[in-house]
């Protein structure tokens, strides 16, 4: 449990934010911190180069001897009263040649040494700590040193300044400033933590929602509490739900067609076949019968037919192997191939099969699905066409459409069956004749079979007066040809 909390995201947003504020502020602190450190060290800090400066100045006059040792030590009292502090002239041994303190023709503190030797290479510098010089340690002093010459050897100047009222300053400005960054620190913390909930909140719920949908509960749902982007992530979660939740009834209705579909046939088999084999039906009837099971196989076979086909098409699994197709010459073959079925029927089939501008029409097209296309709308049309009817076949062309229409005098759909024709297993028929050989699956394969080969397909329909379906494919010519081989 502690692991999956310190793994949350809002946990991980919230730190993230809080550590990004915690450097800025730490960053803050220090450049106000440094700010104020030079701005109330800046004054002394001129005083104690200001006396160095006269330190330079009375040196030539002892090197050339107007000016004794005495007057020298007398004049660096002087110089160090004024910073109330202390002046040191140390030779490039570390001795103490004169100054202000009781330590001359003594060697400097071993906590000097390191100004020292910095002296000596010709830097010059501050340092702020504890008293460097005599026995006792002091707090708040302000250190310079510099090289500088004497009797043509070099030496290195010291100059020290109390600097207590500047670090009790110092610290105070310190507290001012670190006091009100925690307590800002504290409140960027809390208002951090509450963000990171807002925007994590929402994350987590779709996490649990996802978990919940694949156990397979797609009633879940995430609330959409913002129009910003996690907002629009909410109301794309859900209506992925929703998709996914009418995909699964497809698919459970979809089974309960195809267990019902496969369950007809084979009940009314077993039945026949049972019934002669307990002799219950006369041997006399046998072929009679057997003619009834020979049409039940052959709509299983039907049935198993579409179905596959149906996937093949829905899983991009089916290759259309396209081609111009001559649309006239194509829909003559098939009119021939149903021939005898519409002479059965006793119905009369019309057509008007027209030319283009340029010549016949043609479309790329796969011949074979093409034909198939053809078929599923024909046989459609003869199924629901009473004897003495027709079925109009038109071809004509329409801006740069080849444009196929099939016109039946049948029965005709209602509104509320022209929705639903185009899924799987429906029957527009069922609630006005009594049997239909059909598996309610040409249609959906019709019209995937026209989208896949980049046409369109539209039907209108008026009960007891017929049915009309529209097929219309981009219109293929020399042009097209041409175009692709340059």
């Amino acid at each position: 449990m502690v692991k999956r909390w310190l793994g949350s995201l809002y946990l991980k947003i919230f730190l993230s934010f809080l550590a990004t504020c915690v450097l800025f502020f730490i960053g803050l602190a220090v450049f106000w911190n440094y700010y104020f450190t030079e701005l109330f060290y800046k004054d002394k800090k001129n005083l104690l180069q200001s006396r160095f400066t006269e330190i330079t100045r009375i040196l030539p006059s002892f090197q050339e001897g107007t000016m004794s040792t005495r007057e020298l030590r007398f004049g660096l009292r002087i110089i160090a009263r004024s910073i109330n502090g202390q002046v040191w002239l140390v030779d490039s041994k570390g001795n103490i040649l004169n100054g202000s303190s009781e330590l001359e023709n003594t060697l400097i503190p071993q906590s000097m040494d390191q100004l020292f030797i910095e002296g000596l290479k010709g830097r010059s510098g501050f340092t702020g700590s504890s008293s460097l010089f005599g026995g006792k340690t002091r707090d708040g002093t302000l250190t310079f040193y510099a090289p500088e010459r004497l009797n043509g050897q070099p030496i290195v100047v010291f100059l020290q300044a109390p600097a207590v009222e500047l670090s009790d300053a110092i610290a105070a400005v310190r507290v001012n400033i670190v006091v009100p960054l925690i307590f800002s620190l504290i409140a960027v913390a809390v208002v951090l933590y509450s963000l990171s909930r807002k925007l994590a909140g929402p994350l987590q719920q779709m996490n649990q929602a996802a978990i919940d949908l694949a156990n397979g509960d797609f009633t879940t749902r995430v609330p959409v509490t913002s129009t910003g982007e996690i907002g629009q992530l909410a109301r794309s979660f859900n209506f992925m739900v929703d998709q996914l939740e009418n995909w699964e009834n497809s698919r459970q209705e979809f089974l309960a067609n195809v267990s019902h579909e496969l369950r007809s046939p084979l009940t009314t088999l077993r039945g026949l076949i049972v019934a002669m084999n307990d002799k219950v039906i006369p041997e006399e009837k046998y072929s009679y019968y057997l003619k009834l099971c020979e049409h039940e196989m052959q709509r299983l076979q039907r049935l198993v037919v579409d179905l596959l086909d149906l996937a093949r098409i829905q899983n991009g699994n089916d290759v259309f192997l396209t081609r111009p197709v001559l649309l006239k010459h194509k829909i003559e073959e098939v009119l021939e191939v149903i021939h005898k079925r519409v002479e059965e029927k006793g119905i009369t089939v019309r057509t008007e099969l027209g030319d283009g501008i340029h010549g016949p029409l043609q479309a790329l097209l796969d011949p074979d699905r093409f034909a198939q296309i053809l078929q599923n709308l024909l046989y459609n049309a003869i199924q629901f066409t009473p004897a003495g009817g027709y079925i109009d076949v038109r071809l004509f062309e329409e801006e740069d459409n080849a444009v196929i229409v099939l016109k039946d005098s049948g029965i005709g759909m209602t509104k509320e069956e022209l929705v639903r024709i185009w899924e799987r297993f429906y029957k527009a028929e069922q609630s006005r004749l009594s049997q239909s050989d059909g598996t309610g699956l040409g249609l959906t394969i019709v019209k995937h079979l026209v989208g896949g080969m980049g046409g369109h397909i539209y039907v209108n329909s008026e009960v007891g007066h017929g049915t009309e379906f529209t097929v219309v494919f981009p219109q293929w010519s020399d042009a097209h040809l041409l175009h692709m081989e340059d």
